[in-house]
């Protein structure tokens, strides 16, 4: 009697512990979920973030004086892309002459096919993305750059097609909604030269030159991770 006695309060005291260990287990799960979906929400928001929020490209174009009358009439087109990791700005060739404005060397007439340009972001030191009161979307970039220049008169060259430049630059691109630049769109790459280190660029631009235009082509598009 003792011995069935006794492995009954022993059965007995194993089920109260099997149901103690259940009802924690219980806990734990419910607690488990909890964190987990705490994680999927982390892990959405993480993503989000990741993605590139900002990026875009297109066709900026600005009218050069014309060398005789001087009026702005001389269509110079730029072409630009960016995203989270670089920033180029170019202008492959000028189809007609214009009169250029230059910082050390006064009003220069180009000759067709003479002028050349093009800034590549060799750093992204800051990236910042904003919503405007009106409700669109901006960022502001911010690093390093090379510039190679080249542009011609009749009988001298300046600069090099090959031999860059360093400097520094910000851009503030805007993103009005889908359409491009109908919609609002713009890009302004500013470059900041300095005397010493970019001699040539400086002699041209100065000492802060902005590079934008009407975005007659292309698409920005950004988004605020914080929205």
């Amino acid at each position: 009697m003792r011995t069935r006695r006794a492995f009954l309060l022993a059965l007995g005291s194993g089920a109260a512990g099997a149901a103690g260990a259940y009802v924690l287990r219980g806990a734990e799960i419910g607690s488990l979920r909890a964190q987990i979906s705490e994680s999927d929400a982390l892990r959405r928001k993480v993503a989000t973030l990741s993605y590139n929020v900002a990026s875009g490209g297109g066709v900026n174009r600005k009218l050069m004086p014309d060398p005789v009358s001087g009026r702005p009439s001389i269509a110079l087109d730029e072409s630009f892309t960016f995203d989270r990791n670089h920033a180029i700005c170019r202008v492959e060739t000028n189809p007609l002459a214009f009169k250029m404005p230059t910082y050390a060397m006064g009003d220069v007439v180009i000759a067709p096919n003479t002028f050349y340009m093009s800034m590549v972001a060799t750093t992204v030191e800051q990236f910042i993305v904003t919503t405007l009161p009106d409700g669109k979307r901006k960022v502001f970039m911010k690093g390093g750059l090379s510039c190679a220049t080249e542009v011609a008169q009749a009988t001298t060259k300046l600069g090099s097609r090959t031999v860059a430049e360093h400097a520094t630059y910000e851009i503030e691109a805007i993103d009005g909604g889908p359409g491009g630049g109908k919609a609002g769109d713009s890009f302004v790459y500013t470059a900041f030269f300095d005397r010493t280190e970019a001699p040539v660029n400086f002699a041209i631009f100065g000492p802060k030159a902005p590079f934008t235009g009407e975005l007659i082509d292309g698409e920005i598009t950004i988004v605020d991770p914080s929205r």
